[in-house]
């Protein structure tokens, strides 16, 4: 029965701000914020989340407010700015050293990264067994880099001498340093005599905190190492069974341990003599590099990580003691050989919170925020959009749809018919076009260029002179399109099922409430609403979970996506006028539409057709063969469905379809129908000899020969080109 339970729709108009507006409160905000961190008139862990419209200049204005309280915020420590990337945090550096060139500031590379100063080489020589000894020592520094041999003795490796990563680490004093997100579950190499006074973090974070695991049941019942306490095995052995009962019988797991007897300190207690049993990689900075390559290759990776999932899992369900245990899950993997049961873990990771946190998003959703931050004070500034956006009503254009084995070639054509008239219509202006990598690949296949699977350089290749992108977060946050004068996205990213629950289970493992699996197919439509310019909605149906937490998850991967690749525009305050065009039907959240259309309107130019739905359909009945017209038609239901049978079978359909639309609405219709396509046309109306009411009628020919015709078609009605008769 959960399963037929529907999710209910919501819809939201905005509480819009005018621009300046909107940059004067984000100022505001963000100033009050950090002021308080200066006087320290604020919680050491106060947090302010911030959802601001893609660009209001959201980076920019916390940057300008940190340099104007720059010199007070370094008298209390690092101002530690965390960005998606490493070339936005280059970017950022660069804009903060404009503001305020004498504050002293830096960006953290990692390892992997290129030197700044000698862009063939990485920051680390040995950056590829720094990657592999990741997680299997305590820290790859002192096994690597520099620490103590067991003599005592502190020893440095050959390469860490004049090291560049390791320099970093030694640069003395606090600095406004900038880094990537992937330094906020670890800590970030900077001088520790001084602590962390404020932490911004800017853009969407939750996907880079999520942790996932999957461990073989076998794996977890295996038994211990020699080396683990022996007074714990009986221990051990009882709760390692316990628990694959709850996941077995899918029962409250928590609540089920404590039925067993088992509380959180044996918890605790099993998950510290796991840990103290598992052997890390012995390697250090002594070594030779042929010996420490040696001991990495030869290395039981695979049982070093089924003792460190062991010990998580035990620590997960030692955080409470009630209700289901929602990160942790039985679930059956195929494999080669048919299937293996698994327990599937899935955990957020957590920010420090020993210094003020301020959380800049466009997507921010205060729920999610609530599981990043606990407790962050949450505010939103929306402000409208400044351009010509259009958006298709009928389709998603879905990858299966565009990318089907007979008609995907048809369809994709008729992308690039829209994407070409976009370009004329932009003439030197820039069009980004965006989409996912299989729909990018198959429309450069569909021009004669072959791009391999792995190719992102070949898939940044302009299509017919338009920039292209694809959605995910390489788009987030990059300020290069912003004097683009159109946008067109192409469907929409839409993520598994299995996956959004899995990031639900992350993001809200603390729950008590179990997030239920989704079972019976595509996840089921319900009813939503586009938001249009003028102030008006129109209905729309969207594919949402049932559970409202995996919905928001799938809003801020499906939904936000689209938001982020056209705020690549930058359309709160155009240096242009701008266009948008969305080949989707998907909603978006706040975000008003100039005018809905349909896929088939937009490749043929009519994307101002009034009536698109009755377009479509009256083109179609009134188009015989060869793209030629009937000879004429009867407006009234029962004309329609004795002249054109094809599409109006009965007469009840055909009331149906003319039910809103009066005579001359329908005249009208024809004659934009005749228009696109080229037909002559002439209206006349029919009336009995005897009398009685006149019917509506449309011949396709000239004036001169519309009485003939209509003569021929009709014989027993009297045509004329006047209502009142000639």
């Amino acid at each position: 029965m959960k399963q037929e339970k529907q999710p209910e729709p919501a819809v939201s108009v905005p509480k819009w701000s005018t621009p300046n507006n909107a940059r004067e409160q984000l100022d505001r905000e963000i100033d009050r914020f950090i002021s308080a961190v200066v006087e320290a008139t604020g919680e050491s862990d106060a947090a302010l989340a911030m959802r601001v419209t893609a660009g209001l200049g959201k980076t920019a204005t916390a940057l300008r407010v940190i340099s104007r309280y720059g010199q007070g915020l370094l008298a209390r420590g690092h101002v530690l700015i965390y960005v998606p990337t490493l070339d936005l945090a280059e970017r950022a550096h660069a804009d903060f050293c404009a503001l305020a060139p004498g504050l002293p500031s830096r960006v953290i590379r990692g390892r992997d990264a290129f030197r700044p100063d000698e862009r063939a080489k990485k920051m680390c020589d040995r950056a590829d067994i720094a990657r592999k000894i990741s997680g299997f020592v305590p820290s790859v520094t002192q096994a690597l880099c520099r620490g103590q041999d067991p003599n005592g003795a502190f020893i440095h490796s050959p390469c860490a001498l004049k090291c560049p990563y390791l320099e970093q680490k030694d640069v003395r004093g606090p600095h406004v340093v900038f880094l990537s997100h992937a330094y906020l579950t670890v800590d970030a190499p900077v001088d520790r005599d001084y602590p962390v006074a404020l932490r911004v973090i800017d853009e969407k974070v939750w996907p880079t905190l999520i942790n996932t695991s999957n461990l073989s049941i076998d794996d977890f019942m295996r038994a211990p190492p020699r080396s683990f306490s022996e007074s714990l095995y009986d221990e051990l052995c009882s709760t390692k069974a316990a628990i694959v009962d709850g996941l077995q019988r899918d029962l409250p797991l928590h609540d089920h341990l404590c039925r067993s007897g088992i509380d959180t300190e044996r918890l605790l207690r099993l998950a510290q003599a796991e840990g103290r049993a598992r052997n890390y990689l012995d390697i250090g900075p002594w070594q030779s590099t042929e010996t420490v390559r040696f001991r990495v290759e030869t290395f039981d990776e695979k049982s070093f990580i089924a003792s460190r999932q062991r010990q998580k899992i035990l620590e997960r369900l030692a955080e409470k003691e009630t209700g289901h245990c929602v990160g942790l899950k039985l679930s059956e993997l195929p494999t080669d050989h048919g299937s293996q049961r698994v327990a599937q873990s899935s955990s957020m990771g957590k920010i420090d919170r020993d210094a003020p946190l301020l959380l800049l998003d466009a997507d921010a959703d205060p729920d999610i925020t609530q599981r990043i931050a606990p407790g962050a004070e949450f505010v939103s500034i929306q402000s409208p959009p400044v351009a010509d956006i259009v958006q298709i009503s009928d389709l998603t254009l879905s990858n299966s749809w565009l990318l089907h084995s007979e008609s995907g070639a048809h369809r994709l054509t008729g992308v690039l018919k829209i994407l070409k008239r976009e370009i004329e219509k932009a003439a030197e202006g820039g069009v980004l076009v965006v989409a996912t990598k299989a729909v990018l690949r198959a429309l450069h296949a569909q021009i004669g260029r072959l791009v391999g699977e792995n190719d992102e350089e070949g898939l940044r290749q302009p299509i017919l002179g338009a920039e292209t992108r694809w959605f995910g977060p390489r788009i987030q946050g990059i300020n290069d399109f912003e004097k683009f004068a159109a946008i067109v996205v192409i469907g929409r990213l839409q993520p598994g099922i299995v996956g959004i629950e899995r990031s639900a289970r992350a993001v809200f493992a603390q729950d008590i409430t179990p997030i239920e699996p989704y079972l019976a197919g595509p996840l089921p439509a319900t009813s939503s609403r586009f938001i249009l310019a003028d102030g008006s909605t129109s209905e729309a149906i969207v594919h949402a979970h049932p559970d409202p937490r995996a919905n928001a998850i799938l809003a801020q991967s499906r939904e936000c996506a689209t938001l982020q690749a056209i705020a690549r525009l930058r359309l709160v305050s155009p240096n242009r006028r701008k266009r948008v065009v969305i080949l989707s039907n998907l909603p978006l959240q706040d975000f008003p539409v100039t005018r809905l259309s349909t896929f088939t309107a937009l490749e043929r130019g009519l994307e101002h057709e009034p009536d698109w739905r009755g377009f479509g359909r009256m083109e179609e009945a009134l188009c015989a063969d060869l793209g030629r017209p009937v000879r004429g038609a009867r407006l009234s239901a029962a004309g329609l469905a004795d002249d054109l049978p094809r599409n109006f079978k009965t007469e009840a359909s055909a009331k149906r379809f003319r039910r809103g639309r009066t005579t001359a609405q329908m005249m009208s219709l024809c004659q934009r129908v005749a228009a696109a396509n080229g037909w002559p046309i002439t209206p006349l109306w029919l009336r009995k000899p005897g009398g009685g009411k006149a019917v509506s009628a449309i011949i396709f020919g000239d004036r001169g020969e519309a009485k003939a015709i209509a003569g021929a078609l009709w014989p027993g009605l009297t045509p004329n080109f006047s209502h009142q008769g000639d």
